[in-house]
């Protein structure tokens, strides 16, 4: 039950409206500062407000380690009094499609939802805020007045109370579709790998219990391995070695103990050699928690929801080689399991392997989708990319995306034909 759709305006960077159709595998790409991370990481600020039972439209205290200061970074241009406006589409079981816009209030220091729309079983549910005379000096946004409007019923205004983007059912029967738990509302998993991720310690714990995620900068990753080790058979790690294979052949990783701690240890085929995976290079350190989170997939049981999972420049510290095949591992791991990847990247490399698989006939074009954002003068824009049954880029790729390479190699190959004598 992952986001299949997401809807942006007047947020932060993007002035204007903006729509992101998420696929099983969707890469962001685009130049430095022009809102690629804000794109990526909406998802993490929509889940804020919708699980949540604060009274403010969206519990930002729970964005930590990607915090914000206020409200008010939210808005484009950060204008006082202003709003913005945020959309999703879900996937699953329970369809539904819901919209909200926030509005500011600076002087209160206060947020509120002004607009709410749920179209849930071709139904759609609608709060339209009422302001009275006196609402510009007291906007109390525990109490405000709402125009519902139901199927079936005629208009009424309430006073209806908020947690984050869900009205709260506090008797008022017009709401009872829209707040009733029972329905299984919900946007599923949401996942974040930042691209800073930890460095691994020379020794870990072995986790007590089950250990939860991998976390936001990969720290729970060595525990993961330790209790696949001593308590799973050491299933989940054979896979992740399957994968390490491909980016590092003929190496493959361990969980070993010392003491009352354990040590992730390197070991090479027809060796007796073990490096402690703290002295290996930086690039393996830095995938293995991707690795270990697509294997952990593939081992979630029938009922768990799929998720969405958001990575930060998965190349980080990789050589191109790698790049390509951590693009088999989204999509395999995609295909298989239900996940959906947004991945904000730089990596060409990563992008021609997906078109390849596209054009063998291995994947369709509609596991995929690309995006670049662009910025003219602070405002920021997102552009769909088609991909063809070819693997071919469609003409809204912008002119010179990717052309560093080329210009490059056109001018080392002037230069050494004016050395030989032979410049035109």
């Amino acid at each position: 039950m992952p986001l299949r759709r997401i809807v942006l305006e007047n947020y932060r960077c993007f002035r204007d409206r903006q729509e992101i159709e998420l696929a099983p595998v969707t890469v962001v790409l685009g130049k430095n500062n022009t809102g690629k991370s804000v794109l990526t990481r909406a998802p993490l600020v929509i889940a804020t407000g919708f699980d949540t039972t604060t009274t403010a439209p969206l519990d930002l205290d729970r964005l930590d380690p990607q915090p914000v200061d206020g409200f008010s970074d939210l808005i484009f241009e950060q204008t006082p009094h202003a709003k913005f406006f945020l959309g999703f589409e879900v996937d699953g079981p329970t369809k539904f499609a819901m919209d909200a816009t926030v509005q500011l209030w600076s002087d209160r220091q206060t947020a509120f939802v002004s607009d709410l729309r749920l179209v849930l079983a071709e139904e759609e549910f609608r709060l339209a805020w009422e302001p009275t005379s006196t609402a510009d000096a007291d906007v109390d946004a525990e109490s405000l007045s709402y125009e519902i409007r139901v199927p079936g019923r005629s208009p009424v205004v309430r006073p209806v109370p908020f947690a984050g983007l869900r009205p709260q059912a506090l008797g008022i029967p017009e709401l009872a579709p829209l707040t009733d738990r029972r329905l299984g509302l919900s946007l599923g998993p949401i996942r974040y790998l930042s691209a800073y991720r930890d460095r691994p310690e020379r020794q870990h714990r072995l986790p007590l219990g089950t250990p939860g995620g991998i976390g936001e900068q990969g720290q729970g990753t060595l525990g993961i391995l330790a209790h696949d080790h001593a308590r799973r058979k050491g299933e989940l790690l054979g896979r992740v070695n399957e994968w390490l294979a491909l980016i590092a052949p003929g190496w493959w990783i361990e969980e070993m103990p010392a003491g009352p701690l354990w040590s992730a240890v390197l070991r090479r085929r027809g060796s007796q050699l073990k490096v402690n995976l703290a002295d290996a290079g930086t690039g393996l350190s830095q995938v293995l928690p991707i690795l270990v989170q697509c294997a952990m997939d593939e081992q979630r049981g029938a009922g768990d929801l799929p998720a969405l999972q958001i990575i930060e420049e998965p190349e980080m510290h990789l050589h191109p080689g790698a790049h390509a095949e951590l693009a088999d591992i989204y999509l395999s791991t995609a295909e298989a399991t239900g996940t959906r990847f947004l991945i904000e990247t730089h990596s060409e490399t990563l992008l021609l392997r997906l078109r390849r698989r596209i054009a063998e006939q291995k994947y369709s074009p509609d596991m995929v989708g690309v995006y670049v954002v662009e910025q003219t003068d602070g405002v920021s824009t997102v552009r769909r990319v088609g991909v063809d049954e070819m693997g071919d880029l469609g003409e809204d790729w912008p002119e010179g995306y990717f052309s560093q390479d080329y210009h490059e190699v056109r001018a080392l190959a002037s230069a050494q034909l004016h050395r030989s004598g032979y410049a035109s």
